[in-house]
Formats: C-alpha cells, structure tokens, sequence
C-alpha cells in the first residue's frame, strides 16, 4: 500500500515541476553564411551558419532539419541536418551546421547562373526550411531562411 503512496507521491511531483518549467522559443538571430563544401554527382555538402539564441536555462538538442534549395521559382533540390547538435542554454552563439542532400535540377541551375552571369547579375540560390529543437519533453520548431549566391564552381 506504501508503494502506490510512493509512486503516486512521484508522479505529482514530476507533473509539477514539468509544469513550472516553461519552454520558450528558440530565436534565429542570424544567418552568417551558406557555403557549398562539394557538389559532386548532384550530391550537395553544405555549411550553414546560423545565429541561434536559447533563452532556456538548459541545453537544447536540434534534432533535425529539412530544407529546400530554389533558384528563382525553381527547386533545385532539398538538404537535410547532417547530425544533431546542442545548442547552450541562456546563449547566443553562432552554430555551424552541416547539411547534406540531393539537387534535381542542376541543368537548369547553371543555366540561370550561365545567364545570370552574362547579364552582369550575381545568381542566387534561396535556402528555405526549419530546423526541429527540442529536449526530453518539448519540441518547437525554427524556420530558416536565407538568400545568398549561387555556387559556379560545380
């Protein structure tokens, strides 16, 4: 009988402590930069680097991320988080992160840059997305989203 009491007694105090606890948004702050690393065989290895602020009083875990790459109106393909990584509780700090995918239409991403550079107009790629934060009880998600120059080296 001492046991149910017990359990009982633990269970209310994990609901209540999880209920104090407010999980606020993580905030990005800033996008630094989009670099390609390689893009061999429509295989697209990429860095990130993001300004993300947590005003949470512990770490959290981006578990995740999806995005999609455009050129105009025009998919190019989409990348995904390489791996999670932890962002430090009550902080703003700048993350690197690595993203890998596929790109579909390379053919006409280099047209558009082809013509793009013949106009005298830098070429842009939009990097659209959100990455999935969260911990061991709350998940929030962050969107993305930065404009920035078409890689010709490829």
């Amino acid at each position: 009988m001492h046991r149910i009491h017990l359990n009982f007694f633990v269970l209310f105090l994990s609901l209540l402590t999880l209920s104090s606890c407010e999980f606020k948004d993580v905030k990005l702050e800033n996008v630094q930069n989009f670099e390609v690393n390689s893009l061999k065989g429509g295989k697209l290895d990429a860095t990130i680097s993001l300004v993300l602020s947590n005003p949470n009083s512990f770490p959290i875990t981006v578990k995740s991320g999806d995005f999609e790459l455009f050129s105009g109106k025009k998919s190019l393909g989409d990348a995904q988080l390489k791996k999670a990584f932890k962002i430090n509780a009550n902080s703003t700090e700048v993350y690197p992160v690595q993203l890998t995918g596929n790109m579909g239409d390379l053919i006409t991403a280099g047209l558009t840059g082809l013509a793009g550079m013949l106009s005298g107009k830098k070429p842009e790629v939009l990097v659209k997305g959100e990455l999935k934060v969260g911990n061991f009880f709350f998940h929030k998600k962050v969107p993305i989203e930065i404009k920035t120059d078409l890689p010709m080296s490829f």
